[in-house]
């Protein structure tokens, strides 16, 4: 009986920990305290990486910039659970990983201060033309001020519209009216009739949509031309939700005042075009990048991936 004991507890001790895939780097807290005494982790930095790696994988954390796809599950047969560090998740095929036996966890809510935030910062920079003064001043442009000297607009007393009422764009309202701003938003209530009514009232358009097919160009060349002269477009969500080519023909015939963009239809290229527009403010998908939201992040989709293998299910499981 001692004998059988002790080789029981041998088998014990020898199995091995769940293999868990990191596709990039984690932050050294929540990697020590959520995953590392529970896994074994391997860091898989590209696609080729990955996929060779995968086939052995019980759990995966991805970027939102890595495709979960067909392709990537069928090399990955042994997977039970799918980290994805972002709120948003219209890099995963959710149906499918719930088809498979996947779940999936995110990050909500520990990045809506810091995405708000930019996207006000978005709204300044176009409304006070920062791009075309920053580029001034760059190319050592011969320049003297003047009264008339790169006029932009005031934000007090303006109508925001903003796209979309959740975590975001509420907090983003929020910081809007603090400014004095009047808010307004367009929600999957709305009629046509009254999305149109509302577009048209815009001085700031700012878009808080998820990326689904849905809402796939949800801002279309239709919609931009119901916007009024002197509108901003912002957007700080997914670049998918604009039509990029329809935003820069009314940017060129100033049909609209400016843009703000945080995010790109085709990531990590930015249109060309648009680049080249003086009346538009672009950044490289910066939203949550503070270091309290990253870490913040990172501790969230730990724990998520490590609670479901403990047997519960954390509140940010998608599927």
């Amino acid at each position: 009986m001692k004998t059988r004991r002790r080789c029981l507890k041998k088998q014990r001790v020898s199995t091995p920990k769940p293999k868990l895939i990191l596709t990039y780097p984690m932050h050294s807290e929540p990697l020590g305290k959520w995953l590392l005494p529970n896994f074994r982790v391997v860091l898989a930095p590209n696609r080729k990486t990955l996929l060779k790696t995968l086939p052995s994988a019980d759990a995966l954390i991805t970027l939102v910039t890595d495709k979960v796809d067909l392709t990537l599950l069928r090399h990955a047969p042994r997977l039970k659970v799918l980290g994805n560090f972002g709120v948003g998740t219209d890099n995963v095929d959710l149906k499918l990983c719930k088809k498979r036996g996947v779940r999936v966890v995110n990050t909500p809510g520990v990045l809506t201060r810091s995405t708000a935030e930019l996207a006000l910062a978005l709204t300044l920079a176009a409304a006070r033309r920062f791009h075309e003064a920053h580029q001034t001043i760059l190319k050592q442009n011969p320049w003297r001020w003047a009264p008339d000297f790169l006029l932009g607009q005031e934000l007090k007393g303006r109508t925001s519209v903003l796209v979309g009422q959740g975590r975001i764009g509420s907090e983003t309202a929020r910081l809007f009216r603090a400014i004095g701003m009047r808010c307004i938003f367009i929600t999957r209530r709305d009629s046509l009739a009254s999305i149109e009514k509302k577009l048209k009232s815009a001085q700031v358009l700012s878009m808080h949509l998820p990326l689904t097919k849905d809402t796939r160009h949800w801002l279309n060349r239709k919609r931009i031309a119901l916007l009024r002269k002197d509108c901003i477009v912002v957007n700080s969500a997914r670049g998918g939700v604009v039509d990029e080519r329809a935003l820069y023909s009314a940017l060129k015939k100033k049909s609209i005042f400016a843009a703000g963009l945080d995010v790109a239809e085709n990531e990590p290229n930015f249109s060309r075009k648009l680049a080249k527009q003086k009346n538009v403010f672009l950044l490289p998908h910066v939203g949550s990048a503070t270091h309290r939201a990253r870490q913040a992040m990172a501790e969230l989709v730990c724990r998520g991936v490590a609670e479901i293998f403990s047997g519960k299910r954390p509140f940010n499981q998608v599927v």
